[in-house]
């Protein structure tokens, strides 16, 4: 059942049961004004980080939770439908989950790992939850970009110069995996992606707001080689960095100054960037687009 609402904001943060994300949640949580919903693989995990937030928090009633697979594409359309039918007033999404893996994986859909996870599940979570973001008051799509979508990596097919724009011939990374070129190459997509929805809901008119938030300098997490829906590469980060990425992150989505502000690529105080000349390349945000859509035909 839908559930009735006084509350202010009514957040998604996909990532939240770890490092930025989690600290996140825990001090929008901290603000009665705020429903918080949890995002992350298990439903363990989840439980377990709104009971830490509820503790740190003292607010027992506006955190919830909702358990999804980035890596399934059913899942996550099964997903943004429960957020749609539990949380109709929802009015900012923030896509904050992300992996790094130090060698190329599947998922059950055939995609490459970072690829659908970082980058294709936030599209499909996007769209699906256009209307219900657009019902209601300054609706947002808040996305976690990173300085590495124009950084150059060399590769062993490349090693005279370094390479970030996409590779067409080989999206899925089947012949060429390394793990910081295919992450920065999902973190091009999420811009490419968000500045291409901001030009669609400019033209049409419609009340979504959508920009890319860098949170500052990343590091390797150390993770075993697993897997893990955290926040992008934060899990080295030290608790102050963790802290602060976080403030940075509530300001935005609380201070009225933003509530309207689109298209644009922030730092983690709100001041506007230039993103790389990739990112701003409105041919290659379409042939990104209608690539994402083809291959979420059916779960948007």
């Amino acid at each position: 059942m839908p559930q009735s609402s006084s509350f202010k904001r009514t957040i998604l943060i996909t990532g939240s049961t770890d490092g930025i994300g989690k600290q996140t949640a825990t001090d929008l949580a901290a603000h009665p004004d705020n429903r918080v919903i949890i995002h992350g693989r298990s439903e363990e995990k989840c439980e377990a980080t709104r009971d830490h937030i509820v503790k740190e928090t003292g607010n027992p009633t506006n955190v919830d939770y909702i358990a999804c697979d980035l890596s399934i594409m059913k899942e996550v359309a099964h997903f943004a439908d429960q957020v749609k039918s539990r949380f109709p007033d929802l009015n900012v999404l923030l896509c904050n989950a992300g992996v790094l893996n130090p060698r190329r994986a599947e998922t059950k859909d055939g995609l490459e790992m970072t690829f659908q996870v970082n980058y294709l599940s936030h599209f499909i979570l996007c769209n699906r939850l256009l209307e219900t973001l657009e019902r209601n008051n300054h609706g947002r799509i808040v996305v976690v970009g990173s300085v590495l979508h124009s950084c150059k990596f060399r590769t062993l097919s490349s090693r005279e110069g370094g390479r970030t724009a996409l590779d067409w011939s080989d999206v899925m990374a089947k012949k060429d995996y390394e793990k910081y070129l295919v992450y920065s190459r999902s973190k091009l997509c999420l811009h490419l992606m968000a500045f291409a929805l901001h030009r669609r809901m400019n033209i049409a008119r419609r009340n979504v707001a959508v920009n890319v938030v860098e949170l500052g300098k990343e590091r390797e997490p150390n993770n075993n080689g697993k897997m893990r829906t955290t926040s992008a590469l934060s899990s080295s980060m030290s608790t102050l960095s963790i802290c602060r990425a976080a403030g940075n992150l509530v300001q935005l989505i609380e201070n009225p100054a933003f509530e309207t502000l689109s298209g644009k690529y922030l730092d983690s105080t709100g001041k506007q960037i230039r993103s790389g000349a990739e990112a701003t390349d409105e041919r290659l945000q379409e042939r990104l687009w209608t690539y994402s859509a083809d291959l979420a035909k059916g779960y948007i």
